[in-house]
């Protein structure tokens, strides 16, 4: 506590004691032992206010003050995260996520995926304290190669364990990823196409088909623009184009399907599904639920077709594998099964509405027709 400011608490307090300097028990000493100035009666009238304190002085930076973290906007982004989150830290990250992706490696080698929702959140919260959640050109290209691994493996459990909303948030943060230009982040080592077209499989299974169509022109988007930049680079700088949509299986798997569901030829659609042409085993997971929604379709358009069906024939129209699979998806669409036959209990009564929705069409038509007669003769 400085002199300064116990001269004016002990002059607001005490007026009449005459102290310069000294603490705080010296001055109360002073204040018995020496006697008060005379001062004049206008400083002794009670409405009198006491002397106004001097103005709090203002510390400023002495001249040769000089900032010791000026260097961490000028150094690289890894020296940048280094200051920011200190070297132990920092190591600490690199070490962990390491780790990290090789655990996240050998689950989905070994199948065995309860221990990867966990082993994900790990990682990105490593990726979070390394700030490299988010990608930047500013980042590391090791860091940048380490984030995107981890998603796309996030993205790869996510279908093992059948849970499409957890794809698609992946998916959605791959992409700015994916949008890097190719100096800073190359495509080589990583499964954009993979993870593209499996994403483009679920928009199928979905029947979400405005969403499939925007995707696909979004990479052919893409692909002009890598196109036209490797020719401005030169035909000898061929390296970094890498294979074309037409070239490439994980994206034509899903167009052919899309293809056929189009063209109605859902026989065609079994036999991409059913054949070594389906690219990875990923790929056949969510074939299973395409399917079903194929299955789904058919079985519709029997109800409305067909009185009555015999299990042999729905076991080929519904692509089952066996009669006792056909008893029990009629089981669960209510359909009626007897004398190895399956009834389709719903169209007697659509029958009977159409019927009754005819007659009196019908109806209407030659009445309104006899009206034109009788005007037509009374015209002429």
């Amino acid at each position: 506590m400085s002199s300064l400011y116990i001269r004016n608490r002990l002059f607001e307090r005490w007026p009449g004691c005459d102290v310069v300097g000294g603490s705080f028990s010296e001055a109360t000493e002073a204040r018995h032992c020496r006697k008060p100035r005379k001062r004049s009666s206008a400083s002794h009238s009670p409405t009198s206010s006491p002397p106004p304190l001097p103005p709090i002085p203002i510390f400023s930076r002495p001249s040769n003050f000089k900032r010791t973290d000026t260097s961490i906007a000028e150094s690289s982004p890894k020296d940048q995260q280094t200051a920011k989150y200190g070297p132990d830290v920092s190591a600490m990250a690199d070490q962990e996520l390491s780790s990290l992706l090789k655990q996240l490696h050998s689950s989905l080698s070994s199948h065995n995926y309860s221990q990867s929702p966990s082993l994900l959140s790990r990682a990105k919260i490593c990726l979070l304290n390394l700030n490299a959640l988010v990608p930047s050109p500013q980042i590391p290209r090791p860091l940048l190669l380490a984030a995107r691994e981890t998603l796309e493996l996030g993205a790869l459990v996510s279908i093992r364990l059948q849970d499409p909303e957890a794809f698609t948030r992946y998916f959605q943060q791959l992409q700015p990823f994916y949008n890097l230009p190719s100096d800073v982040l190359p495509r080589e080592g990583g499964n954009a196409s993979k993870v593209t077209g499996l994403y483009l499989l679920l928009q199928l299974s979905q029947g979400d088909y405005a969403g499939f169509h925007t995707t696909l022109e979004a990479l052919e988007t893409q692909a002009q623009q890598a196109e036209g930049q490797s020719n401005q680079r030169g035909k000898g700088s061929t390296r970094g184009q890498g294979k074309g949509l037409e070239d490439d299986a994980f994206i034509q798997y899903p167009i052919r399907l899309e293809q056929a569901l189009m063209e109605g030829s859902y026989d065609r659609v079994w036999g991409e599904t059913k054949s070594e042409r389906v690219p990875s085993e990923e790929f056949a997971i969510f074939s299973d639920v395409l399917i079903g929604t194929i299955r789904s379709e058919i079985a519709s358009c029997s109800e409305k077709a067909y009185p009555s069906l015999p299990i042999s024939n729905a076991k080929n129209l519904l692509f089952l594998d066996s009669e006792g699979s056909v008893v029990q998806f009629a089981q669960t669409r209510g359909w009626a099964v007897q004398d190895s036959r399956i009834y389709f209990p719903q169209l007697e009564a659509e029958q009977y509405g159409t019927e009754k929705d005819i007659l009196a069409t019908s109806g209407q038509v030659i009445e309104n027709t006899l009206g034109y007669a009788r005007e037509l003769e009374t015209i002429v």
